[in-house]
């Protein structure tokens, strides 16, 4: 979602004079979000190199003398040209959530981003105003997939509300998650209990924003599909997030919103992704490697918890792609070991026979990235058939398996006899890794 204009009020753009390089980044010690997620830490270890982030957004600052370097050739769906580049009156969004993620780092100019050696690919599908359609979104999505972006970010705006009900959008984001990518998109600034962009079967990054203090931002939408939060700002103190924008190449101004928290968390995906791993993957290191807050474990309000870069690359050994700085060494004290292919995996099977299910229940293998429990349901029509729950250890394969209930049974019988299939939503949760949602046919 877009960051709140109410941020604005009393947030000045700056423009900032040019030391010499190796001066570092004069205004780094305004982004405490970095300071929050441990992106210096993590620097040492990855910086993003070889990694691909697409924005898609409003367009950017091509010009902006902290994004140099930085930028790919993108495309504009708005103009229908190869040219997303904007300026002065032009909506500075895309440009204020690229530079969060994109931002040199030590070039004695303006900010720090959390991956700045990661490529970035500018894809607008906003116009002037922050106003879009859901087919250009829906060909951006698809255009960064062509290009081979392997982090998708998407801070949609209001104007865009109706991105978690269309079918073009949720076609395009499913086509991106089929395809390996990772896909991160905001929250939503309607402080609701559900993220806004609900899509991906369980798949799709949804991210929420804490304030300055570690708290949810009050405007944050939470609850049900929800994956973690990262630093978006309080839209009330004058304590945002601060960033590259658009009123000159070098300008800066304090956003506020989930759109804020995404990039962050992009730019964490970045940094894996510059270690090798990939997709889920990624998503799966993001969620164990969170700093938990709130109520002890997840929770409605912060998901898995704060995205910890630091954490997230710990113990992966080298950088892929040339990354920046050394090897990963080991993992801090009280962390898991765990390998560059490290992640939860869930298999299941899209198809089976209503006999079988009748005998053996619905069965899935879980492989977890921590120990817990792994638990699996499924519902028809509202209704729920059958549950399981299975303790599992961290790197081991086990077979989770839902039994059927009385109600499941009888409707799977009755199914049976008149020779119909049966469509059932499957939810399979396994530690360190997201709520699946996976739609299984059964046969007669």
């Amino acid at each position: 979602m877009r960051g709140l204009t109410l941020a604005l009020a009393g947030a000045a753009l700056l423009a900032v004079p040019s030391p010499a390089l190796g001066a570092g980044d004069p205004l780094r010690s305004q982004q405490y979000g970095l300071d929050m997620i441990e992106a210096d830490a993590a620097r040492s270890s990855s910086t993003g190199a070889g990694a691909v982030v697409a924005i898609v957004d409003s367009g950017v600052r091509s010009d902006h003398r902290d994004l140099q370097g930085r930028l790919l050739q993108g495309y504009d769906f708005v103009e229908d040209d190869a040219d997303p580049g904007v300026g002065p009156g032009d909506d500075g969004h895309g440009t204020h959530v690229l530079g969060i993620a994109a931002a040199n780092t030590g070039n004695g100019v303006g900010v720090a981003g959390v991956a700045p050696g990661a490529s970035y690919l500018p894809v607008r599908v906003l116009d002037a105003s922050g106003s879009g359609t859901t087919d250009d979104v829906a060909a951006g999505i698809d255009y960064a997939v062509a290009q081979g972006a392997h982090v998708i970010n998407l801070s949609l705006g209001e104007q865009l509300a109706v991105l978690g009900t269309s079918a073009a959008v949720n076609g395009a984001i499913d086509r991106a998650l089929d395809a390996g990518r990772v896909v991160v998109a905001a929250a939503g600034n309607s402080g609701l209990p559900v993220c806004e962009q609900p899509s991906g079967e369980g798949r799709l990054l949804c991210v929420g924003s804490v304030d300055e203090n570690r708290r949810r931002s009050f405007f944050s939408s939470f609850g049900d599909g929800l994956g973690l939060t990262a630093p978006g700002g309080s839209a009330l103190l004058g304590n945002d997030i601060l960033s590259t924008f658009n009123e000159g190449p070098d300008s800066y101004t304090q956003l506020a919103g989930t759109s804020q928290a995404a990039p962050h968390v992009a730019g964490v995906a970045a940094l894996l992704v510059s270690k090798g791993l990939r997709g889920q993957a990624v998503v799966a290191r993001l969620l164990a490697t969170a700093s938990d807050a709130g109520p002890p474990g997840p929770d409605a309000e912060y998901g898995a918890g704060i995205v910890n870069a630091r954490r997230a690359v710990a113990g992966l050994g080298s950088p892929g792609g040339g990354g920046g700085g050394g090897g990963g060494g080991d993992a801090p004290a009280g962390e898991p070991r765990r390998g560059p292919g490290s992640a939860a995996t869930i298999k299941l099977r899209r198809r089976n026979t209503i006999r079988h299910v009748l005998r053996r229940g619905i069965r899935a293998r879980v492989r977890a990235a921590g120990r817990g429990r792994a638990r699996m349901g499924a519902r028809s029509h509202g209704h729920r058939l059958a549950r399981g729950v299975r303790r599992v250890n961290a790197e081991r394969s086990r077979v989770v398996v839902a039994r059927l209930n009385r109600r499941g049974r009888r409707s799977l019988r009755r199914a049976l006899g008149r020779e119909r299939r049966v469509a059932l939503r499957v939810r399979v949760k396994a530690p360190g890794a997201r709520m699946q949602l996976r739609r299984v046919v059964l046969r007669p």
